[in-house]
């Protein structure tokens, strides 16, 4: 057994077939092939089930790459801390932050990083749960910035932030306006704009009002997106209402402010947390990213006491 038999066995799982594997591992179809079947030999069981289209893994060949693919990555880990050390390079933290929050979350701590931290350069995209979850396994990520708790067996480690409040926005149009405070059963299922389906944001929205998503909409137009701005601006234009987390809501214009409506009841909330691998070869520059962001946020939102954390239903 070696790396590039393990290679390009996971390169035949997510491609599903041998000449595409092949030409992604730049060889021969034959040539993966037989590294593939001396790799089976070897275990002494199939790791594929040639027959089906896509070719899929066997159950035991499933739990074999699940744990080939963590291997591969520790490798990829060694590789990267050695590349630091022979060459004292300067930090590359490459993070992912969930859509719902980096426009928010980034204005607070960037400027204080830099000023504190010059050596660390830090590259930012905005991705979805499921796909921050799979950068981290390809190694192509250092950390992620999710809503948590999600429900995973992958090995991650997972370290707490803040815990952000939900709050309604409301039109001027909408009855529910002159309201200071609104009760989430006053909230109608067809006035609510939410994101786009399998956005965590989305489903906390639908846990807290016990909405069986798509809900329907009595309005001509639908309109679905994974930008809380864009959200904003429609319940603004158009009426209705939407759903905000709290560092959105600091951003609201002055003369939209009053559209801002807390939520009665428990003060209903989404955790926010930093996820990695327990080994990345640049966790010490991870733990001084989180330290920067905590100490720029409001203390109040680093409180999870009083809070009621609303679930995710991320099952990865």
């Amino acid at each position: 057994m070696n790396i590039q038999q393990l290679e390009y066995a996971l390169a035949l799982e997510q491609t599903g077939s041998f000449s595409r594997a092949a030409r992604r591992a730049g060889l021969s179809q034959s040539a993966v092939s037989q590294q593939i079947s001396k790799l089976e030999t070897e275990l002494g069981f199939a790791l594929f089930d040639r027959q089906t289209k896509p070719i899929q893994p066997t159950s035991l060949g499933q739990r074999f790459l699940q744990r080939a693919r963590i291997v591969l990555l520790e490798v990829q880990q060694l590789n990267d801390f050695a590349r630091q050390l022979e060459s004292e390079a300067e930090g590359h933290l490459k993070v992912g932050i969930i859509p719902t929050l980096a426009p928010y979350l980034l204005p607070f701590f960037i400027q204080d990083l830099q000023q504190r931290y010059p050596s660390i350069r830090l590259e930012v995209q905005e991705m979805m749960t499921k796909d921050i979850v799979r950068a981290l396994m390809d190694g192509e990520i250092n950390a992620g910035i999710i809503s948590t708790p999600i429900a995973t067996e992958h090995p991650f480690h997972f370290e707490p932030l803040f815990f952000e409040r939900f709050f309604l926005y409301v039109s001027y149009k909408h009855d529910l306006f002159k309201k200071k405070q609104v009760a989430l059963d006053e909230v109608a299922a067809e006035d609510i704009w939410l994101l786009n389906e399998g956005n965590c944001f989305s489903d906390q929205v639908n846990n807290m009002c016990h909405l069986r998503p798509p809900h329907p909409r009595k309005a001509q137009l639908e309109y679905r997106s994974n930008s809380i701005d864009a959200l904003r601006r429609v319940v603004e234009h158009k009426g209705g209402l939407t759903f905000l987390p709290e560092l959105a809501t600091l951003s609201v214009a002055q003369e939209q402010e009053d559209m801002i409506k807390s939520i009665s009841g428990p003060k209903r909330a989404r955790e926010i947390s930093l996820v990695c691998l327990p080994n990345d070869p640049q966790r010490e520059r991870i733990d001084q990213l989180i330290q920067v962001i905590k100490q720029n946020l409001p203390k109040s939102i680093l409180d999870e006491s009083g809070k009621v954390l609303v679930k995710t239903n991320v099952e990865i």
